[in-house]
């Protein structure tokens, strides 16, 4: 009987414990409200236009904490810009007059507002936009077609530093590859665009002769160059062979006994073409060892002739660039372990960049006009482990209409690129990198789309595509 007893009191401790336990969960309080809210409602500018009587309402991205109006007419007075904000009851602004002034060439600026309740607050980033003309390309509305190793795509003939040459001309892409032979060949950019791959091998009759009997190239409105590498002997040939179609027969348009020139050995890991519409120009060839540069003229596409053996900086190192400044006579000349130089047809130095001016190894470079902006454009080469080999795109539009004020003017900032792209694949001892651009017309010949084209030893390329900036008032 006893224990009888027992059991039945612990049932009812039990379930007495269970009604306070629920009794205090009832009574338990919930959230209480926060006070002093700091909460942004809405918000606009008082005071816009040239008159100062133009209201304009904000957008306000919370998730950002970014304010966003329609872009402003340049005859406002940006010095005192009058905002109105709708808060939380008791909260104000720390400021409701800010100073947005601008120098002429700067489209847009950004300050902070501060919304205060008693001693809690919550910053936002305030930006207003001039209602100026915009120009050259969007960066932000980029279209990819990667066939490299940072979009886990790397084309397969670049594998083992087989594929070091490769040219674009905004129809074609030249892979000039050694991969399980000599195979070179051509892509068309429309098929690449729609993620085909359906290569046009090109015809290698003939073709041998150096330490590879292919290694660099170049393609030009559908004019096909392939030269090879010359070997450790100054006896050893270089070689140019031309393509009138992807489907024509090669042309040995050079053999050249180097030592009867007076250069040195091994060009040809390094081979940039410079010909106009009309298939008339320079190409330079690099020495392995940066001893010399070796530059022959081109006329009507396969005339080569008048050999010039110029001078070269060490610091370029195997794989150096002389790319034509269209619109100039002057070249940019970049190197692996050198800064970009502007040079003449004669390799003289007309402007030398500041060292770390640009990315480090920075060994194809390009200098254009798109859209009313000029751009310099460089592609690292990766041969440490330091390096990523990446596009990098620079604005030096500023500074003035001569190419060297702006690169002065350039230097004299804060040096950011405007874009990048990975291409990926790690360190190479030779990276063979390549960059080229084009430029799309529309119906009244002014620019619409810029092409850029960079590929690498062992990365793979990829074709970046973009539009021309808009203005939008929103």
């Amino acid at each position: 009987m006893k224990n009888k007893f027992r059991y039945i009191s612990f049932a009812v401790l039990a379930s007495l414990f269970m009604l306070v336990l629920n009794s205090c969960e009832d009574k338990y309080p919930a959230g209480l409200e926060q006070p002093y809210k700091t909460d942004l409602i809405a918000i606009k500018i008082l005071n816009a236009g040239p008159d100062g009587n133009m209201v304009l309402e904000g957008r306000i991205d919370e998730e950002n904490k970014m304010i966003d109006f329609k872009r402003i007419d340049p005859a406002t007075n940006f010095s005192a810009l009058k905002v109105e904000a709708q808060l939380s009851e008791g909260a104000t602004l720390e400021n409701d007059v800010f100073d947005f002034s601008m120098d002429e060439d700067v489209a847009e600026k950004t300050l902070l507002l501060r919304i205060k309740n008693h001693a809690r607050y919550k910053d936002y980033f305030i930006r207003v936009k001039k209602k100026i003309p915009v120009f050259g390309a969007d960066w932000e509305k980029v279209q990819t077609y990667p066939f490299c190793a940072s979009a886990n795509t790397t084309y397969p003939h670049y594998t083992s530093n087989a594929t070091r040459g490769a040219a674009y001309d905004g129809e074609y892409v030249l892979v000039v590859s050694r991969n399980g032979g000599t195979l070179p060949h051509i892509l068309k950019v429309s098929d690449l665009k729609q993620g085909k791959i359906e290569p046009i091998m090109l015809d290698v009759t003939g073709v041998a002769g150096g330490t590879f009997p292919i290694h660099s190239g170049a393609v030009v409105k559908g004019h096909t160059y392939v030269s090879n590498l010359s070997g450790g002997s100054a006896a050893s040939p270089l070689k140019i062979y031309h393509y009138e179609t992807p489907t024509s027969a090669p042309e040995v348009i050079l053999n050249i006994n180097l030592a009867e020139v007076g250069a040195g050995i091994r060009h040809g890991d390094n081979a940039s073409f410079n010909l106009d519409e009309n298939g008339n120009g320079f190409v330079y060839f690099g020495s392995n060892n940066a001893a010399d540069i070796l530059r022959f003229d081109i006329k009507n596409w396969k005339e080569v002739s008048n050999p010039m053996v110029l001078p070269s900086n060490r610091n370029g190192n195997s794989y150096i660039t002389v790319n034509r400044i269209w619109g100039t006579e002057k070249y940019i000349y970049g190197g692996l372990y050198m800064s970009p130089k502007i040079v003449d047809a004669s390799m003289s130095i007309l402007y030398d960049l500041k060292s770390g001016s640009v990315a480090e190894q920075s060994t194809a470079c390009q200098i254009f006009n798109f859209n009313a902006e000029r751009y310099l454009v460089t592609l690292t080469g990766g041969r440490t482990d330091t390096v990523n080999p990446t596009v990098y795109v620079y604005d030096i539009t500023k500074g003035g209409d001569k190419l060297e004020d702006g690169l002065t003017y350039f230097e004299s900032k804060e040096i950011q690129p405007v874009y990048t792209f990975v291409l990926g694949g790690g360190k190479s001892v030779a990276p063979g990198t390549n960059l080229f651009y084009s430029i799309e017309k529309d119906g009244e010949g002014k620019d619409s789309k810029l092409y850029l084209f960079a590929s690498r030893s062992d990365s793979g390329f990829a074709i970046l595509e973009f539009p021309i900036k808009i203005a939008l008032d929103d």
